[in-house]
């Protein structure tokens, strides 16, 4: 993936960062299938990017939900992965967990 300067596109871009910032690759995890409401990544656009699966197009599509944009795009199931998130040096697996609501029969 190369990204250019705006102001000189003959130029790559550079940036330098904390190395706080700098986190290694997640393990790969194989999946047949996802359920609606799992929370995927999705490569998209030069880069990796989280939503929640929202639909079931077919057995090999499916419709995610992007929170932070409000869009809802159709991919490929081979552009998704399982969401991971690291957390102390360890990469945890995001599952997602069913909401009980209580209601009042009073």
């Amino acid at each position: 993936m190369e990204f250019r300067r705006d102001h000189d596109e003959t130029r790559l871009l550079r940036e330098i960062v904390d190395a706080s910032n700098v986190r290694p690759f997640p393990p790969e995890i194989e999946v047949s299938e996802f359920s609606v409401l799992d929370k995927v990544d999705v490569y998209a656009n030069d880069g990796w990017w989280v939503g929640r699966i929202s639909a079931i197009a077919d057995s090999s599509r499916y419709f995610v939900y992007f929170e932070s944009t409000g869009d809802e795009l159709a991919y490929p199931i081979s552009k998704l992965r399982v969401h991971q998130e690291l957390e102390n040096g360890k990469w945890v697996v995001s599952h997602y967990r069913k909401v009980h609501f209580v209601t009042d029969v009073g």
